[in-house]
Order: structure tokens, then sequence, then C-alpha cells
């Protein structure tokens, strides 16, 4: 019988540097991460060089990935503020916590090594998942045929006179004045955002799809913020989440903005991502609407735009003429948030709201500028493009 011989080498122990080694980098994870972000960049790409592969993307692939905001519809909260603050607690809590464990377990490779594998994953999956959803809910969808081109059958709106601007400025006040008096109103004069609102929305929504049909199919359900304060301070409405399919907006919004900011963030669940196309959509389906509250958002969106417009390029005592036509309902209603909250906000900054704004401003303008859209936040002013043409060649 042969006699057994000894084992050449000791079998290694799991706190070998080797096997730490091998612990600390999770090799198919990260080769699976790595594809996964060459996909990403190759599709944002695609976006930008290929002509019509943003659009073929949008109404064919994007439009059956928007079906499943019905997931996160499913819950009454607002899943894209709670992985944000997920989000907050990884960067901070999650790191002090990384950086404790490596100093109590300095004598302890392997331990060393599992903490640093965990923070691999799970950092590495987050930022992995942000790239996917943003690129694919996002990002590719900056690229697509512009809204007058495929729509409107123009490139701008270069042909249209002052004298038509101010006229349209004039009709806008005049319908926001008119619908003042129409919308119901509780005790302290403010307009009552219907019980139904959501489904007043999508019904509007619906309806426009008829003229463009990305809009048509199911919507998520519209949710509030809770941290009202944060976008108050930031000088937001509202809010979509391309991570988890979300139309947001503040919980301190004032009423007569809620119908109209709705409709607008829903436009982009659809695919319209460019900040001046979802305004525009956003006021066809409030004034295309037979509910007056509806219609009262959609035209006070609408003058705002206009008006400033107006003031950019007109004379001065013609802004003052036009400014003296807005009832004081109108006035009342046109605020972003009451004053008491404001003063609120004012009270719990921790940076001031100018700052804040400051910094919303450039991330936004940066945001826009990276994905082609070359003139960054002033682009929303071409919603007064879209609405001459739309009055004055349609």
């Amino acid at each position: 019988m042969p006699v057994p011989t000894a084992v050449s080498e000791k079998k290694r122990s799991p706190d070998s540097p080797q096997n730490s080694a091998r612990s600390y980098f999770p090799k198919k994870n990260v080769t699976v991460m790595s594809i996964i972000t060459a996909l990403m960049i190759i599709m944002n790409i695609a976006a930008w060089l290929i002509d019509g592969f943003a659009d073929f993307y949008m109404e064919n692939l994007f439009h059956a990935i928007s079906s499943f905001s019905a997931i996160t519809s499913a819950v009454p909260f607002s899943v894209g503020e709670v992985l944000i603050a997920i989000g907050i607690l990884l960067i901070t809590v999650g790191l002090a916590a990384f950086i404790i464990a490596l100093i109590l377990l300095k004598d302890n490779k392997a331990g060393r090594a599992r903490c640093a594998r965990v923070m691999i994953l799970v950092y590495g999956w987050a930022i992995v998942y942000i790239l996917v959803t943003e690129t694919m809910n996002c990002f590719v969808n900056y690229y697509t045929t512009e809204f007058s081109e495929k729509y409107h059958n123009s490139a701008g709106a270069d042909g249209f006179t002052l004298e038509q601007l101010e006229e349209l400025c004039r009709i806008s006040i005049e319908k926001a004045n008119e619908y003042a008096e129409l919308v119901e109103r509780d005790s302290e004069g403010s307009m009552v955002v219907p019980d139904n609102i959501n489904d007043l929305a999508e019904e509007a929504m619906q309806a426009l799809s008829e003229e463009y049909e990305p809009l048509s199919g199911a919507y998520p359900t519209p949710k509030k913020i809770r941290s009202s304060v944060l976008m108050t301070q930031f000088n937001l409405q509202g809010i979509y989440f391309p991570f988890t399919l979300e139309a947001n907006y503040s919980s301190e919004l004032m009423p007569a903005r809620v119908p109209c900011t709705i409709c607008h963030e829903m436009s982009h669940v659809k695919g319209f991502i460019r900040e001046d196309e979802a305004c525009f959509i956003a006021f066809r389906a409030c004034e295309s609407s037979d509910i007056p509250e509806m219609c009262y958002s959609g035209w006070i969106s609408a003058m705002n735009y206009l008006y400033s417009a107006v003031k950019s390029n007109a004379d001065s005592s013609v802004t003052h003429e036009l400014y003296t036509l807005i009832s004081d309902k109108v006035l009342a209603d046109n605020q972003f948030v009451s004053e008491e909250f404001r003063e609120t906000v004012e009270e719990k900054a921790v940076i001031s709201s100018e700052t804040a704004a400051k910094v919303s401003d450039t991330a936004m303008d940066t945001t826009l500028k990276l994905n082609g859209v070359t003139d960054g936040k002033q682009s929303y002013g071409r919603m007064v493009d879209l609405l001459l043409e739309y009055y004055y060649s349609l």
C-alpha cells in the first residue's frame, strides 16, 4: 500500500495576505460594474452622435421602461426622497463608520478586507444604479428631436415680433384674471386644489396624447416632497427622479401652481426631459382641461414666462402697463410659497436661501449644458418660443 506523503504546502489561513487580498477586491462584481458602466457610456455617446438614436430609444424603449413607475406608485411616499436620504447617510455616517472600523480592526487584516469589500460593493453598485437610471431615464432623452421641429415643424420663434409677444402676454393676463374668478377658494381666499388633482392631471395628459403620442400610457402617482424647506431654498417647485421614475412636487407649493407643476413632472416621466418642452406640455394639458383650477394654473405659468420675456425686450412703460392689468387675486396666487412659510424657511436655514439658490442654479445649468442644452438654464425661456409658435404658426 502506498504510504501517504506529507503535504508540501500548509493550508492557507483565512487571515493570510493572499486571501485577504482576494476578499478585499470583489473581482467578479467589479467586472460586472465595469461592463455596465461601459455600456452606459456607449449609450450616451450614441445618443450624442447618432441621429435618430435618441428618438428611437424614447419612442420604443423608454416608453416601455416608464411603465415600471407603477412599482413606486404603489408606495404612498416619495421613494426617491427616501433614497436620497439614504445616500446622504451612506456618504456621511457610512464613510465615518468605515474609517472607524478600519482603525478598530488594525490588527485584523481579514476583517479590514471584509469591511473594504462591503464598502466597494455598496458604493460601487449605488454609483452604477445611478448611472444606469440617469442614462436610461434621463440623459439619452435630452438628444431627441426638439419639440419645435418635431411637432411645430419649426426651428424657433425668430420670425415673431415684439408686438405678438406683448399681445400674447396680454391674453395670458386676461385668461388668468378670468379663471381667478372661477376657481374654488377657501375662507382665506386661496385657491383650493381639487382632492382628485392627480386623476385630473392624468386625464389632461392622456387627452393631450392625441396630439403628442408619447404622452399615452399609464402615469405614476404624483407625490409631495416632505423636504419642502430645501426645495424652497433651491427654488424647486417640482422634481423628477429618474432613479425611481417619480413625479414629485413641493408640499408647500402655492395651490395655483400645483396642477401645472404636476403635469410638468409627468411630462418628464414620459421622456420629455427638456424643461421648456415640459413647461409647454404642462400648459397645454392644463389650458385644455375643463376644470377651472387646471386652466388657471396653466395660464399663470404661461403669463410668468411671457411677462418675463416682455420685461427683457420691451420698453419699461409697456411692462408697467401689463403689470397693472394683473388682478390682485392673480398676484396673490402667483407666489412660489406663502410668505409665512418663506419666513419659516429663513429661520430654519443652515445656509442662506440666496446661496442655496445659486448652487441649485449652477448645478442645473451645468447638467443641462453637459447634456447638450447649450444655453443651460436660459433654455427655460424657449417655452415662450413654443407658445408663440403654437398661437401664431399652427
